[in-house]
């Protein structure tokens, strides 16, 4: 097909090449424009490339945290490019790691003045600030960064470590509980930089006290635990009453009506002799532990010894006003132990420490602010030494009981004496497990057949547990 040329109009149909020709000499407009714009557009991209590909590989030396050559890559990325607001933000982190911390303020100024801000930049400015011991612009600076992003935990706790710098410990203390749900490594070691409350000093001329405590009324039953609803049944039969229970008795009562296992603590000691050096155990030997209640500082550390041949899935609860809250929960494998930490939250006055796959193996504590403590043996005795002279409140603590409160006043060199008395009445403790009663688990106990098949064969009782009611 022929292709046909449309003219311009009737009278001169010659005139029909001048759409081409018209159309040739504008595209060649173009051309020169292009030409010409190109140029300077390619050699402005080269920089930035260029600028870029140094930003780039500072970024990664930086990951590899090889902060000095990455320095070297953001100062050649600004040198290009003297706007590059990110190179200028990250060569003050590299300053910063480098320890030249003036340095580093002058980049990270120059990063906001090119109109970047950010929370991490704020921070590492803080600490820059901190570095140069400028302590009130880099508080300043942490806030700005907490306000941007509250979830950086870390500025949390170096701004309560700036705050201990300024021995403002109540404001330190804040930012412990702040720091206690979010990230409780961070808290504990924000709480062990702080200053203690109670202060350790030779005490001369010191005094003592001996009691008693007692329960009268009526003195509560025990918990009852069915062995078979817990794992090992086989092994935890040691300690039973021989008919598939363990019996967990909260409140143990001697024929004198002492009451074991209570707290007795005194209050508004500030200062005296110190915490015993050696750690607090927590043994777990078949399934039960002999320490039913113990007192224990902040932050105090607990040695858990497992000498059963099975694991203990051991979990840690805090009491407060708000309700109970898990705080550790790891396992205890068979025939080993490991180090625990008792830390609370600060209006914490007590703890649990339990086994979830075997419930009746369990200690409950109770925070304690110096080392003026005891707890009572089987007939309700307790003794403190070495006391500093004044008079001061003794609280007796028991866990399903409210506390009974007195004052004692401590005279130099002399032992004072100091009773005090429960009423089984005032128990408060809730409905636990299942009522030892009602054996309904005992058919399925008194099988002779393994889960499994085959004969089930069971530990000897070492410890035959027998409950009977006292009388009033």
């Amino acid at each position: 097909m022929r292709e046909h040329l449309i003219p311009v109009n009737k009278k001169n149909e010659g005139d029909c090449v001048i759409l081409p020709n018209l159309f040739i000499i504008t595209n060649l407009a173009w051309i020169i424009i292009f030409s010409a714009l190109p140029f300077e557009t390619r050699a402005n991209q080269e920089a930035s490339l260029k600028s870029q590909r140094y930003y780039s590989d500072g970024l990664q030396l930086s990951r590899a945290k090889y902060w000095k050559e990455a320095a070297g890559e953001f100062r050649k990325a600004i040198q290009v490019d003297p706007e590059h607001k990110l190179a200028y933000a990250n060569l003050g982190v590299t300053l910063s790691q480098l320890g030249d911390h003036k340095e580093a303020l002058l980049a990270f100024d120059q990063a906001i003045t090119l109109g970047y801000d950010h929370a991490l930049l704020r921070y590492n400015r803080g600490l820059s600030f901190a570095k140069l011991n400028l302590i009130e612009e880099a508080i300043q600076e942490l806030k700005l960064s907490l306000k941007m992003d509250p979830r950086n935990v870390k500025a949390d706790y170096n701004l309560g470590l700036l705050y201990i710098k300024q021995n403002k410990q109540d404001a330190a203390r804040k930012q412990v509980n702040k720091l206690y749900t979010r990230n409780n490594d961070l808290a504990k070691k924000l709480f062990d930089s702080l200053l203690p409350k109670y202060k350790v000093m030779s005490v001369d001329n010191s005094g003592s006290i001996k009691g008693r405590v007692r329960l009268i009324g009526e003195i509560p039953s025990p918990r009852f635990f069915p062995l078979i609803a817990s794992p090992n049944l086989e092994y935890c039969n040691r300690i039973s009453d021989g008919k598939g229970h363990r019996i967990l008795f909260d409140f143990t009562v001697s024929q004198s009506r002492g009451l074991k296992d209570t707290v007795v603590k005194l209050v508004g000691i500030e200062k005296g002799k110190p915490f015993p050096n050696k750690i607090q155990k927590m043994v777990m030997k078949r399934c039960h532990t002999p320490k039913y209640v113990i007192g224990a500082r902040n932050g105090e550390s607990l040695l858990i010894e497992n000498t059963d041949p099975v694991r203990h899935e051991v979990v840690a609860y805090e009491f407060t006003a708000r309700g109970v809250n898990q705080r550790s929960h790891r396992p205890v494998d068979a025939n080993t132990s490991q180090v625990r930490d008792i830390f609370v939250k600060n209006d914490t006055e007590n703890f649990l420490i339990k086994c979830n796959l075997h419930p009746f193996l369990q200690s409950r504590g109770v925070i304690v602010d110096n080392p003026y403590y005891a707890v009572t043996d089987e007939e309700g005795n307790f003794s403190i030494k070495d006391i500093p002279p004044g008079t001061y409140k003794v609280i007796a603590w028991h866990p399903f009981i409210p506390d009974q409160i007195g004052t004692i006043t401590i005279e130099q060199g002399s032992q004072s004496t100091l009773n005090l008395e429960f009423d089984g009445a005032n128990v408060q403790r809730k409905i636990y497990n299942d009522d030892w009663r009602g054996y309904h688990f005992a058919p399925f106990y008194d099988s002779k057949e393994n889960f499994y098949g085959g004969p089930r064969v069971d530990d000897p009782i070492e410890v035959l547990q027998v409950y009977r009611k006292q009388k009033d």
